[in-house]
């Protein structure tokens, strides 16, 4: 074949090439408008603007439906037998440095966008935490103990009242671990919160254990002298199925009563999450869980956090959030 029937097809490649090239520069080039025009309409950062309009295809329009649609007018809650309550629960990793402050942005505008309740987080650092703090317009929250390296949280709605904050620093932790407790009220019903985040690593397993017998006992004892009280415990807990006791009494997993849906078990997993490279073997784990307590026995549970910024092609945090609802 002569040189020049050879050119023809390189010559065809590096059109082709030139012409996807091109059409990526204006797909990026129209979608960064429609995050300024959506961030302008509405008074909102561009953070915001990216989590919502990658979910409509970069439309405007539909963007703004979604976002007025989820706009809510805050009411007193009504009896807690009566309302939906829900729950997010999620390890944010602060402690990884690596396109923090954008996925700071991300982890605050998912859960911006899902408004749930309460929220328990894991940690929680010093460094971006301004932007987790723009959540105290919709939410008061509660630090364990910010003069440690990370930490954890918990924020509650405005309309919930707040009765006492408790942390129990586990003494046989070296990693700094505790359990934040809050209690409060929804009219005349108590509401009780347990967020912790459980020793890491396989070699402290029984450390682990024993932190974990401790908050089940706690929430044991707030279920005997509160009986007809509401009890929600997750967090981080690093636990294996074999390291879970048998729950207290009345007590649920809420994945389980969920009907433990699979596509919904993994919440730190390197098969689908690349945030942390696990070389050739993919760690699936069910880190994360929650338990509760209480009149409200109609579940539904689901795994958020799982898009992908799009400026840096990671996901908001190595671990899933638990979303949760109770009715």
């Amino acid at each position: 074949m002569s040189d020049t029937e050879g050119s023809a097809p390189r010559r065809a490649n590096l059109a082709d090439e030139n012409d996807e090239r091109e059409n990526l520069e204006e797909q990026n080039a129209d979608a960064d408008r429609a995050i300024r025009n959506f961030a302008m309409l509405t008074d909102s950062d561009e953070a915001y603007a990216h989590m919502i309009l990658q979910d409509v295809n970069w439309s405007v329009e539909a963007a703004l439906e979604v976002h007025f649609s989820r706009q809510k007018i805050e009411e007193p809650m009504q009896e807690v037998a009566e309302v939906e309550i829900s729950l997010v629960t999620w390890n944010i990793d602060g402690l990884d440095l690596s396109s923090l402050r954008t996925r700071m942005k991300a982890v605050y505008c998912v859960l911006k966008r899902i408004n749930p309740d309460f929220i328990f987080l894991q940690e929680v650092t010093e460094r971006e935490i301004e932007i987790l703090e723009k959540l105290g317009s919709m939410y008061n929250i509660y630090y364990s103990n910010r003069s440690s390296l990370y930490f954890t949280a918990i924020l509650v709605s405005k309309m919930f009242d707040v009765v006492s904050h408790e942390v129990h620093m586990f003494d046989n932790s070296g990693m700094g671990r505790s359990l934040q407790t809050l209690e409060g009220r929804v009219g005349p019903h108590k509401i009780f919160l347990l967020n912790t985040h459980l020793e890491s690593m396989g070699e402290h397993s029984d450390k682990r254990k024993e932190q974990l017998a401790f908050s089940l006992n706690k929430m044991a004892t707030i279920i005997r002298n509160n009986p007809d009280a509401s009890v929600f415990f997750g967090g981080d807990l690093n636990a294996r199925d074999a390291e879970v006791p048998a729950l207290p009494q009345g007590v649920g997993d809420v994945w389980l009563a969920a009907g433990a849906p699979k596509k919904e078990q993994y919440t730190w997993d390197t098969q689908l999450n690349d945030n942390k490279s696990s070389g050739r073997f993919a760690a699936r784990c069910r880190f994360d869980r929650v338990f509760w307590y209480g009149p409200l026995r109609n579940v539904t549970f689901c795994l958020e956090g799982k898009q992908r910024i799009r400026t840096t092609m990671c996901f908001p945090s190595d671990h899933w959030a638990l979303h949760c609802t109770f009715k």
